[in-house]
């Protein structure tokens, strides 16, 4: 570590040099105040942006369904055959999932793309690891134990799910997918829609744009931070706990393996297993042997990823999760209270980036969002 006139400079490290290495470092004997005030602010920086770019997307999600809902109702106003067949086309599976590959790139992606021109621009953007994963052979061991503990991640929701729809009193809906399609090119769309571009985009987004320069706080900091804002992004308090642990997962797969395909990899099985099980339940029911293999296979692969994610840390071990050299407890190396010290803890660096109004304004959205929700779908 080292202090210069700038501020604050960290070590060289897997997410600053685009190598797999690690350079250790002495903790400090204490932190001077200016430094961590630097420091501190650019933590807040990164806080406002990241909740600025969640509430972006809840505008943008309006927008965009309010101004798919206004074409539907002037339409509708007219009448005649543009009405029909408008109505014909918007009711199909097909566009529907039309509709959300382009929700995903402009809706999902848009808001977080201008928010990584933005750190570009101010000096916050982090390397994003685009490359190919470190101990590649492991890749497959790494995509499945990621997967297995999701779909434990997927149970505690479940849970979750059923407390809300008690309390709501009806099944909670929030796709606008209606049923399966039929056909080929349909089904091909399907997973395409709701697998293939949001595991690309989401991942970009989150454990790129959002995770990376968080980093320089240290790994777990980045990690459990840009979980946050991932539960965030699914707009309602059901699915925030699945979207949290999913990725704590998936962000520290992207960490471990130094590549953000890996990330992808993992949400890309996530999503494709939810359709394909929503493909066969509709299509043979839920009391065919079609659907119980797939029931089976859920438990079989999440009792099979938990086994291998204990296997992935320790052939991981040797690949050490950076530590913020910021962190001390504002004493030095005698014990005594340095005057120009500032107590740096983990809960310091959590209460900078939690506590912005931006983050508070997401978190009270999020709710909202739940309470409609539970009102009126």
């Amino acid at each position: 570590m080292e202090f210069n006139q700038g501020g604050f400079t960290p070590p060289e490290n897997n997410y600053n040099n685009g190598a797999y290495s690690y350079t250790p470092y002495n903790m400090p004997k204490f932190i001077p105040y200016d430094v961590w005030n630097r420091e501190k602010a650019r933590i807040k920086k990164l806080s406002i942006l990241a909740g600025a770019g969640v509430l972006l997307f809840i505008v943008f999600s309006s927008v965009y369904v309010g101004i798919y809902t206004f074409i539907g109702n002037m339409l509708g106003l007219i009448g005649g055959n543009a009405t029909d067949a408008y109505t014909a086309v918007t009711s199909s599976n097909e566009f529907l999932f039309i509709f959300e590959i382009l929700y995903s790139v402009f809706v999902v992606g848009g808001p977080f793309f201008v928010l990584g021109a933005v750190f570009y621009k101010k000096g916050l953007v982090g390397t994003l690891p685009m490359g190919k994963p470190l101990k590649a052979k492991l890749l497959p061991l790494v995509v499945i134990a990621g997967f297995g503990v999701c779909l434990f991640g997927n149970i505690i929701n479940s849970y979750i799910t059923l407390f809300f729809e008690m309390l709501a009193g009806s099944e909670l809906e929030y796709s606008f997918i209606t049923e399966t399609p039929d056909t080929v090119g349909g089904i091909l769309l399907f997973y395409l829609s709701t697998a293939v571009v949001p595991a690309l985009i989401e991942e970009v987004a989150m454990r790129g744009i959002i995770m990376q320069p968080l980093r320089r706080y240290g790994d777990w900091f980045a990690i459990i931070c840009s979980s946050l804002v991932f539960g965030f992004m699914h707009c309602n308090l059901v699915q925030i706990p699945f979207a949290f642990i999913a990725g704590i997962v998936i962000g520290y797969a992207v960490i471990a393996t130094e590549s953000i395909w890996t990330g992808v990899l993992i949400h890309f099985m996530n999503n494709a297993f939810s359709v394909t099980v929503s493909i066969i339940y509709d299509i043979y029911g839920m009391d065919s042997w079609q659907y119980k293999l797939c029931d089976a296979a859920f438990y079989v692969f999440m009792i099979v990823g938990a086994a291998l994610a204990y296997i992935v840390i320790r052939k991981f071990k040797d690949k050490p999760m950076y530590r913020s050299p910021l962190i001390n407890q504002g004493r030095n190396i005698f014990g005594q209270v340095h005057p120009y010290s500032a107590k740096v803890s983990n809960k310091s660096l959590y209460g900078a980036y939690i506590f912005t109004l931006p983050m508070i304004s997401a978190f009270a959205m999020v709710c909202i969002e739940t309470v409609i929700t539970m009102l009126y779908m």
